[in-house]
């Protein structure tokens, strides 16, 4: 009877470690996913602030053609 107790309660510790395990792989997982998920958004962020980067420079760089032709233009008529 004792025997029957004790091998009954192993088995629900062994039963109960199983179920631990699976839930810690099943949350590492998505844990894992998450952060691959948030790795990929954080990678297009960056690629998108870089583009906008690019174009700010761009605009500034058209900017000053620009202004550069205006004091051409205004030169021009003081002369």
């Amino acid at each position: 009877m004792l025997l029957k107790k004790v091998s009954l309660v192993a088995l629900a510790v062994i039963a109960t470690a199983c179920s631990s395990t699976d839930d810690a792989d099943l949350r590492v997982n998505t844990l894992s996913n998450k952060v691959d998920k948030l790795t990929m958004e954080v990678s297009k962020l960056k690629a998108q602030q870089e583009k906008q980067a690019n174009a700010i420079e761009q605009m500034k760089m058209a900017q000053a053609e620009t202004n550069q032709r205006i004091d051409n233009v205004a030169a021009s008529y003081k002369k």
